[in-house]
């Protein structure tokens, strides 16, 4: 979710109020100088999304500010240029809402296609989450990289190395949205505070070394020529 600094704010002042640690905005927003905020200026918060709320008969601020769990500020700052006296009927506005869903659903067959889709939707609500390219497949598939964390330990996993074994690639994918969930929402896994984890560790994570091979075993042979054919001859013709 992104808000609009206004005078007097501060990645700090943005941290107690949506309750995220101040690092985890830092590195959202890696671009920028933390001490020199310029009013205007776009600020990524991770973890929070905005819905559309229609304004009914009744509503006010303070109302939906209990409604939803939310600083009436939060509001505010979701909303430039909102006027809380002169709500209108109809009026559609942005309510900050703390994502505390899994976006990664793994118990199904999972293609590079719904890869791709988790990380680009994993990325834009955890910004802290850094997604580079290591490279290619022989069918010209971006190689995808997650990195996370700014400890001096490294810790690398990886998945589907060998196509049949596609299975681990949305397990890795699950522990990856629950390693961000539980930094966002303040929330130890099993007694354990992720959050000195990101401290202490930088993780490397590939999700799926051999997206040509998980998409061959869950989709079929490849439609492009040469490539299907090829495949097919590799197979005995099958």
């Amino acid at each position: 979710m992104d808000v609009v600094v206004r005078a007097g704010d501060s990645l700090w002042s943005y941290s107690q109020l949506f309750t995220i640690r101040l690092q985890l905005i830092k590195d959202s927003n890696r671009e920028l100088q933390p001490d020199r905020l310029s009013v205007g200026q776009r600020i990524r918060i991770p973890g929070f999304v905005t819905h559309n709320y229609r304004i009914k008969s009744g509503d006010s601020l303070w109302r939906i500010s209990e409604d939803y769990k939310i600083p009436i500020d939060a509001i505010m700052l979701a909303n430039p240029g909102l006027l809380p006296t002169q709500l209108q009927i109809g009026q559609t506005i942005h309510v900050p809402l703390r994502v505390t869903w899994r976006i990664v659903q793994g118990k199904r067959p999972y293609d590079y296609s719904q890869m791709i889709t988790d990380l680009r939707q994993l990325r834009t609500v955890y910004p802290f989450l850094r997604v580079p390219s290591i490279g290619r497949s022989v069918l010209g598939k971006e190689i995808p990289e997650v990195t996370i964390g700014n400890g001096k330990k490294r810790v690398h996993y990886n998945g589907s190395f060998h196509a049949n074994e596609w299975i681990t690639t949305p397990v890795i994918m699950t522990f990856l949205n629950d390693y961000v969930l539980s930094l966002t929402n303040l929330q130890p896994i099993r007694g354990l505070s992720t959050y000195r984890l990101y401290q202490e560790n930088f993780l490397s994570i590939v999700p799926m070394v051999n997206p040509d091979g998980v998409n061959l075993v869950l989709n079929g042979p490849p439609e492009d020529e040469p490539w299907k054919s090829k495949v097919v001859e590799l197979n005995n013709g099958s």
